[in-house]
């Protein structure tokens, strides 16, 4: 039979020294495990437009406490030129709380969206958990109130919303893009600027309506329309399509009833016996006797059929049961014709000093007064000889398999500590999350501070115009080349303009002044949020990413939490903690521009 050459898709070409794309779309394969590729495009803009609207509304949150923080602290008497302090409204708790849960849960978020692969459950069970943790603070907005379990549960259900519905919008992402998924990421990554230009117009119009708690009640009811754009998550096509046919393979295995397996010899043995015999075949069987001779799998009723076995195969089969037949028998009257069995249990006819003539089963019973006597436990590896086996060689799949998966945690975690890209990530990651934490929290009331004449709109116009000033700016990464961000001096110049700006804003109290350092601070703080991506794709694979952000998560977790409850810092202080963050990574990121990264 003439073997038909199989066409090679992409072919590599020696003469001209050139190799095709490969994509997958072309691969001819019996399963499509591994393809095809995301389509780039499609369905997923519209994936892309709900996560950008979800991040317009839901990461503004910060402004929006910071805004209610004013207006409590405006409702209040304060004395002329008196400094005040983040704790002195007990609601500032909440924006806090929710920064530090979503950092230490965004991890374990994105292994159980990646385990249940269920995107709208899971992003609207997140949207409903915000929803609820906004509610439940709007009854701690007056400077009066110091429910602190209040404040905590609602940062606690804040937190857990925005982890579980931010991981499933960068996963889901990664689903629908592949050659354009840097520019979907930076898509994303630039919206809550907007919000923070257009929430605090829309809040700070509220506050001059209604209470604080109304607001925030208005607030939340807003972010719950988000629901309408989730639910536009799901998988892509492609992945549908390999779950339902891999499912449907599954299913005809299982319910198939008609499949049996014959070897190529029973059916030539089945061929001569039907010649002899005359017998008319089964129309099934006939099929299978022509078609090719490395066939092997035959559809055939089950209804009285057997395994059909090659002659020898059987007749050793019958062999060997007859033997334990004859071997087992209870008929012991055979013993005596022959040679003594070993199995026998009549011992009367033996004699212990000839067993060497027939019984090789007794050998012991000579020596048995002369043996050293054996322990009863093997030794131990301090008292074991040299080149001795202690413990037994063979090893369960369960306790190999838990080796191999703590070898693989230290090795991941040993690599993680000597490479420094995590090290550059994780400081970038605390400058940024720091900064936006500032800048959204604190920023209004320390306007306010410096120039008590402001009302609460003119406080929330003047943050609207740095930020609108700042997103000018900002669009200038989405449409950089992917080679642009993966400089460690671009970094450092975004962080340098950020210290500026958040040292800036400490030192003056001009309103003009104010927009331009504000500006400067949220073009820097946004720019390297984008800049975060790169250094978190560096990573080796899955596990070395899931490590790093876990990792870094928590350290940035860890001193935000202890930062916040070390001491009541004035507002000043914050932000020049946050100046100090952003001039120490400028200075690492250009120190190490110099060296060759992988």
């Amino acid at each position: 039979m003439e073997v038909q050459p199989i066409p090679t898709v992409n072919r590599v070409e020696r003469g001209e020294g050139r190799v095709d794309d490969l994509h997958l779309d072309r691969v001819v394969a019996s399963q499509p495990e591994i393809g095809p590729t995301p389509p780039d495009g499609g369905y997923g803009w519209l994936i892309v437009v709900s996560a950008v609207i979800y991040h317009v509304s839901v990461p503004a949150l910060l402004s929006m406490y910071g805004l209610i923080i004013l207006k409590a602290i405006r409702e209040e008497d304060h004395a002329e030129e008196e400094d005040m302090k983040i704790w002195d409204v007990d609601i500032a708790l909440v924006p806090v709380i929710a920064v530090v849960i979503r950092l230490l849960l965004e991890s374990w978020c994105r292994a159980v969206v990646k385990i249940f692969h269920m995107p709208r459950f899971m992003a609207l069970s997140g949207l409903c958990l915000t929803v609820a943790g906004v509610l439940l603070s709007s009854y701690s907005t007056d400077a009066a109130s110091n429910d602190h379990i209040v404040n905590v549960f609602s940062g606690l259900l804040i937190g857990i919303g925005c982890a579980l519905t931010g991981q499933q919008t960068e996963v889901i992402i990664t689903h629908f893009f592949r050659e354009k998924l840097t520019m979907a990421q930076r898509i994303v990554r630039m919206a809550p600027s907007v919000g923070n230009c257009l929430v605090p117009i829309l809040v700070g119009y509220l506050c001059t309506v209604y209470t604080g708690d109304v607001v925030v009640m208005i607030y939340g009811a807003i972010i719950m329309q988000n629901c309408i754009f989730l639910a536009s998550y799901t998988r892509p096509i492609y992945i549908e399509k390999v779950i339902r046919h891999t499912y449907n393979m599954l299913r005809d295995a299982v319910e198939d009833e008609d499949e049996v397996i014959f070897s190529n010899q029973a059916r030539l043995h089945e061929n001569k016996n039907a010649q002899r015999t005359n017998t008319q075949e089964e129309p099934s069987q006939s099929t299978a006797q022509d078609e090719d001779a490395t066939d092997v799998v035959v559809f055939n009723s089950r209804k009285n059929a057997k395994e059909i076995l090659d002659p020898a195969i059987q007749y050793r089969e019958n062999r060997s049961v007859s033997a334990k037949e004859s071997r087992f028998s209870s008929d012991f009257s055979s013993i005596y014709d022959t040679t003594p069995s070993r199995f026998s249990s009549d011992f009367g006819t033996l004699d212990i000093t000839s067993y060497a003539r027939g019984v090789n089963g007794y050998q012991e019973l000579e020596n048995i007064d002369r043996q050293v006597p054996q322990p009863l436990y093997r030794e131990t590896t301090v008292n074991a000889p040299a080149n001795s086996v202690v413990f037994a060689a063979e090893v369960s799949p369960g306790t190999a398999r838990r080796t191999a998966s703590m070898k693989k945690n230290f090795i991941t975690i040993t690599n993680m500590l000597m490479d420094i890209n995590f090290y550059l990530y994780a400081l970038l990651h605390l400058c940024t999350t720091f900064s936006i934490l500032v800048l959204g929290v604190v920023f209004p009331p320390l306007i306010w501070e410096q120039n008590p004449s402001m009302n609460i709109w003119s406080v929330a116009t003047l943050i609207a115009v740095a930020h609108g000033s700042a997103l000018c700016f900002i669009m200038l990464c989405v449409v950089l080349p992917k080679s642009i961000n993966e400089k460690a001096r671009l970094c450092a110049a975004f962080c340098f303009a950020g210290a500026m700006g958040f040292y800036g804003i400490t030192l003056t109290s001009n309103k003009s002044l104010l927009v331009v350092w504000c500006m400067l601070a949220s073009f820097a703080t946004a720019a390297s949020s984008i800049l975060q991506q790169p250094l978190y794709n560096s990573t080796l694979n899955e596990f070395d990413t899931t490590a790093t952000m876990t990792a870094s998560n928590t350290i940035v977790a860890i001193f935000i939490m202890a930062w916040s409850l070390a001491f009541n810092y004035d507002y000043r202080t914050c932000f020049l903690t946050a100046s100090v963050l952003q001039t120490t990574t400028a200075c690492m990121f250009f120190a190490l521009s110099f060296r060759r990264r992988r």
